[in-house]
């Protein structure tokens, strides 16, 4: 079996990116690659070209039977075009739309080999229409992490390596990638009590963000995951973090799932160096992020540095039992600061015990 290659014939799906000229002027063209037709080419750009560079005449004469037999060999788990709309599931993989699909499935290979789930649909409809970015990193101390090594990935590949140190008001940059295996970064958020916590967070790729309460030896506890959408500029919010041992976690993905490609380090690994005949990596987004912590007061519950009459008015809001079949969203304010399951009096004696008055009182 020859593994489907990354496409030449598109880099994305949004306008923006630049749209490489195919190698064979018939790719692609009307008709189904897996079935004879009259005309040069065929409908897939990928299996059209990885067809045509056997047999030329399949880009110059007729898609006969030889061309298809090569198709049925050389193509397997290439679906981009395939039938069914982006934006809605459809048991079978790939969409109508090739550069939508050719996106979404280098991200997400379930989708382009698999089916065209409705996390799929969800995928298109978020990344498809998105722009490329690049942000600034000013001010912003780099990681300091070569892209094919894991240095701060915690426990998250078996081994326990170091996290990083972020004290509050600080700024750091880094990069994401999507294989090999999936790079994450971590935070460390450890202390004594429940501790809030305030974060601004940019990303260039579609980047997952969790908290995670466990130490080395496990159990692993996550208390919530986001996904959150890369170039829409910042993303800022508070959360609350419990005594012992937390980690902030950030790696590429969303609310669905991981994204395991599409995402490739640029650079050579010394120790592990590209064969020749490797392709170049294609990266479908940016793999820089930009993030920024702030320690606030556990009772500022908006996060605005304050803790006043609109802290207070969520903390009434809200009260009453925490339901706890509802999953946290850290986008949401978070008022039962004691975490005993209830916003109750103690939480608006600790509002008012904590009280600043402005801003935006």
């Amino acid at each position: 079996m020859t593994p489907a290659r990354t496409p030449r014939a598109a880099l994305a799906c949004v306008a923006g990116w630049a749209i490489a000229s195919p190698a064979f002027a018939q790719c692609p063209a009307e008709g189904d690659c897996r079935e004879v037709h009259g005309t040069p080419g065929c409908i897939m750009p990928d299996c059209c070209e990885l067809v045509c560079e056997v047999n030329p005449l399949c880009c110059k004469i007729a898609w006969d039977q030889s061309c298809v037999d090569i198709a049925l060999e050389l193509c397997e788990g290439i679906n981009c075009p395939a039938e069914g709309a982006c934006d809605a599931a459809h048991p079978t993989p790939g969409c109508d739309d090739y550069l939508c699909c050719d996106l979404v499935a280098a991200l997400d290979g379930w989708c382009g080999s698999v089916a065209w789930d409705a996390a799929c649909a969800r995928e298109a409809a978020a990344l498809c229409a998105i722009a490329p970015c690049t942000i600034d990193l000013a001010g912003a101390p780099d990681e300091e992490e070569p892209c094919y090594e894991r240095l701060n990935d915690g426990w998250a590949i078996g081994v326990t390596v170091p996290r990083l140190e972020l004290g509050c008001g600080a700024r750091l940059s880094g990069r994401c990638v999507g294989g090999g295996p999936r790079d994450t970064d971590w935070i460390a958020l450890d202390g004594t009590g429940r501790r809030r916590f305030a974060i601004v967070l940019e990303s260039e790729f579609p980047a997952q963000l969790l908290l995670l309460a466990s130490g080395e030896e496990g159990p692993n506890e996550t208390q919530w995951l986001v996904g959150l959408a890369n170039c829409e500029g910042a993303h800022a919010f508070t959360f609350l973090a419990d005594d012992g041992v937390s980690s902030l976690v950030l790696g590429s993905g969303n609310d669905d799932r991981a994204i395991r490609g599409g995402l490739q380090c640029p650079e050579f690994d010394p120790d592990n160096p590209p064969e020749p005949t490797d392709p170049p990596p294609v990266q479908r987004f940016g793999l820089a992020w930009r993030l920024e912590l702030a320690c606030l007061a556990r009772a500022d519950v908006n996060g605005d540095g304050a803790v006043n009459a609109q802290d207070l008015g969520l903390v009434l809001g809200a009260w009453g039992p925490v339901d706890p079949s509802v999953a946290i969203d850290p986008r949401e304010p978070i008022a039962d600061l004691d975490g005993d399951g209830r916003v109750d009096a103690q939480d608006l004696a600790e509002v008012l015990a904590s009280w600043t008055g402005a801003p935006g009182a």
